[in-house]
């Protein structure tokens, strides 16, 4: 009797078998349709957002671009910034230069859900009374965190070599 049904089960099992591989397949097709739609303008936005909350001189206006867990390697500190609190602390000395950020080069890549916007950027500095200009890549790296985008990492480093003006 149990041999009569071996060939049902069989086929049961290799069913189960067909149908999560064809999950499997689909899901990352589905999860593809749900990727939030943005173009490279719209990125491209996001520096000048943030940019203009650095002209607040506000740290916490600052601190809102960004999300909660993001990571900051900031241009002009050694210190990781890991959470809210340690990025804000950054921009309340960093906000005492009076920073004014102008990108000279970027690549917007997007991915779903992530958008990346890598370049150099130069920052006017100013202390005393006295402007200076410091050349920098960064790396900006946004999510989409409910109905905003939040940058979730943010590398900034001076230029290693002298800059001349010709660049």
């Amino acid at each position: 009797m149990a041999k009569k049904f071996l060939p049902y089960a069989l086929a049961s099992i290799v069913g189960a078998a067909l149908a999560s591989i064809t999950v499997l397949q689909t899901s990352p097709l589905q999860a593809q349709t749900q990727c939030p739609e943005v173009t490279r303008p719209e990125i491209a936005q996001l520096f000048d957002r943030w940019n203009g909350s650095l002209q607040t001189g506000d740290p916490n206006k600052v601190t809102l671009n960004y999300a909660r867990n993001a990571i900051l390697l900031p241009t002009v500190s050694n210190q990781v910034r890991r959470n809210h609190k340690e990025i804000q602390d950054y921009f309340v000395t960093f906000l005492q230069k009076q920073p004014v950020g102008t990108i000279n080069y970027r690549s917007i890549r997007l991915y779903c859900g992530v958008a990346i916007d890598s370049g150099l950027y130069t920052f006017r500095l100013t202390s005393n009374g006295q402007t200076q200009e410091v050349p920098a890549r960064y790396t900006f790296v946004y999510n989409k965190v409910g109905n905003q985008w939040l940058i979730a990492e943010h590398h900034s480093s001076a230029m290693p070599e002298p800059v001349s003006s010709a660049q």
